[in-house]
């Protein structure tokens, strides 16, 4: 039962990523409901552009914004997520890590997220991080706790 669990959380990976561009870190992390996770967020410095502003993001399942934090100040957090994410570091450093947690299996989603940079004269530009986290919550054992068999893997191609 365990080896078609983790098969079934493999799918949900590839169905997800299926058919979107992204050039960056993909990590799949699996949590049990009450525990936390940490979601790093991360821009590569482009010239002298510093964001002002990042969004994380629910991409998938439940697309919403979890919270948007200007530089140098508090977050504005989602109703849903209220009492429940941390920020650590700041836009304007090109890198922001995000804890949420008392995770609910609710929260199983793809998180994205975007850095804001001012374009004088034109619309700001969304810059997509360079990580990007699939989060698996379950109410029972993950089931990366156990070992599957290559066997089974092989039946994929």
């Amino acid at each position: 039962m365990t080896g078609i669990r983790y098969l079934a959380s493999l799918w949900i990976v590839v169905i997800t990523l299926n058919g979107f561009v992204f050039c960056g870190e993909v990590s799949f992390v699996e949590r049990l409901e009450g525990e936390s996770v940490l979601v790093p967020c991360h821009m590569e410095p482009r010239g002298s552009l510093r964001p002002f502003g990042l969004y994380l993001r629910r991409s998938w399942l439940r697309p919403t914004e979890v919270f948007f934090k200007y530089t140098h100040n508090d977050a504005f957090v989602n109703e849903s997520f209220k009492d429940r994410v941390t920020v650590s570091g700041d836009p304007s450093d090109h890198a922001v890590n995000v804890t949420i947690s008392q995770l609910r299996a609710a929260d199983t989603d793809r998180y994205i997220c975007e850095f804001m940079v001012e374009r004088v004269g034109s619309v700001d530009e969304k810059i997509q991080g360079s990580t990007e986290t699939f989060l698996h919550v379950t109410a029972g054992e993950p089931p990366f706790s156990h070992s599957i068999s290559l066997s089974l893997l092989q039946t994929i191609r």
